[in-house]
This record gives structure tokens, sequence and C-alpha cells, in this order.
């Protein structure tokens, strides 16, 4: 029962906290995608990168584009509380702050406080992939399942 409490108090939470961006011009809602508690890295997210962002985001045979690195073992060190190269004060992902994260906001607007909409020329990422990369977010933007931990503090458990 406090479990379920405690996921109904986030998600009041969480949707309250995505209406202003996800409402405003040029960013897509996400509001009608439902909450994914339990998110692992290598299996959830990692995927989203290999297959849209590793065109222009990976090291391996050179030099990756805005020097931002999303292969398999680099992304997460490349994207978690770093600095934004366009964006100097900012962070790619500030975790449990994903209105905050350079990443999220190039990925949900159309125009971005800086640079282009990722992937950059390509279809934007579907609302299910973006919602993913929220949640991973407002998580704490965890490096394995494990790590997830809820609002109230409780640990998360597959």
């Amino acid at each position: 029962m406090k479990r379920a409490k405690s996921q109904l108090v986030a998600a009041v939470f969480l949707a309250g906290l995505s209406c202003p961006l996800l409402a405003a011009s040029g960013c897509d809602s996400i509001a009608g995608i439902p909450i994914t508690w339990n998110i692992d890295y290598s299996n959830d997210i990692q995927p989203i990168f290999n297959n849209r962002c590793s065109n222009c985001h990976v090291k391996s045979g050179g030099n990756p584009e805005a020097g931002l690195d999303l292969d398999p073992g680099a992304s997460w060190d490349a994207l978690v509380n770093a600095p934004s190269q366009e964006q100097l004060g900012r962070l790619l992902v500030v975790p449990g702050q994903p209105l905050d994260s350079v990443l999220f906001e190039k990925i949900n607007c159309t125009t971005p406080n800086a640079g282009m909409r990722m992937p950059r020329g390509r279809t934007p990422l579907p609302l299910a992939e973006q919602a993913l990369i929220f949640d991973w977010i407002m998580l704490g933007a965890p490096s394995t399942q494990t790590d997830a931990i809820f609002l109230d503090g409780f640990e998360a458990r597959p």
C-alpha cells in the first residue's frame, strides 16, 4: 500500500512538473505516456542512442559531434552531470531534473535554447522514447536498474 501511494505521489509530482515545458510552443507533449518506473540504462536507454544517435555521436572512427560520445560504455559518463558544450553553465543530464537537462530539451523541443533539435536532420524520437528518457532522468539517471530510487527514498525493485 505504501509503495502504491508513493508511486501515485510521484506520478502527480511528475505530471505537474512536466506540464509547463511540454505545453510550451515547439515542444512535444509526453503527458499521455505512462511513467516507466524500472529503467535499466543498458537495456532501455542505450539502445535509443544506438538506434537514433550513433551516426553522429560515436567516438569509434573519429570525433563525435559536439564532443558527445554515446558509444556503449561511454555514454552514461558523457551525459550525467557533464557540461554542455553549446550551453555554458548547463549540464547535459541533471539527475532528477529532466526539465533542466539539455539532453531532454534537445530531443523534445523543435527550437531548444541552443543548437538544433536532435537527432539533427532526422525524424524526432518517438514520444515513447522521449518519455523514457524523461523518466530515466527524473528517477535520478541511474546507471543500472537497481540504482533507481523512488521520490520517497524507497529503492525500486524489478
